[in-house]
């Protein structure tokens, strides 16, 4: 996805990455009886809308016209994609990637923009003026950068990731 995006975090279709990794890991994304010749959707389908979302890796949004979903990679994905591409070129050996990606003084591109993303909310705003009771249900929402549209699994991925926020501002 990171290839397909040329780094960013645009939406794309979902046959375009099933036939992109298929191309790339012929042997790990083709069919079984059929691995040079046709691509195995499956082996994308459930890592896109399991663990990849669960841990904020990934989004998906509205089908196209045509009827093909649309996943993109999030902020914290195209980190944790450019680190695997680090690993793959062997530049930065596997275990490195539980590693911080970025110095103690400066934040990596993921958190800068998540940390910019909730300065500009309005329940930050009302939290630093005071105004607390002013603070609704809909604005733990907005923290999350959900919706109540929001998918379940996609909700519940969302929790651990603003879980671990908590107790690192609270460090």
């Amino acid at each position: 996805m990171l290839r397909l995006s040329d780094g960013t975090s645009h939406a794309l279709e979902y046959e375009d990455i099933v036939v992109q990794a298929w191309k790339l890991f012929p042997e790990d994304f083709g069919l079984r009886k059929y691995v040079q010749e046709y691509p195995d959707a499956s082996d994308i389908h459930k890592p896109l809308y399991g663990p990849l979302k669960e841990r904020g890796f990934v989004l998906s949004g509205n089908k196209q016209a045509k009827g093909n979903k649309m996943f993109k990679l999030t902020e914290r994905g195209v980190a944790y994609a450019q680190e695997l591409e680090k690993v793959q070129r062997g530049i930065v050996s596997f275990d490195k990637l539980s590693q911080p990606a970025a110095t103690p003084d400066r934040l990596s591109r993921d958190k800068e923009a998540e940390l910019k993303r909730i300065l500009e909310t309005d329940s930050y705003r009302l939290f630093v003026t005071g105004q607390r009771e002013k603070i609704l249900d809909t604005d733990f929402y907005s923290y999350l950068a959900a919706t109540v549209r929001t998918e379940r699994r996609e909700f519940l991925g969302r929790l651990p990731a603003a879980e671990r926020k908590m107790a690192r501002a609270a460090a």
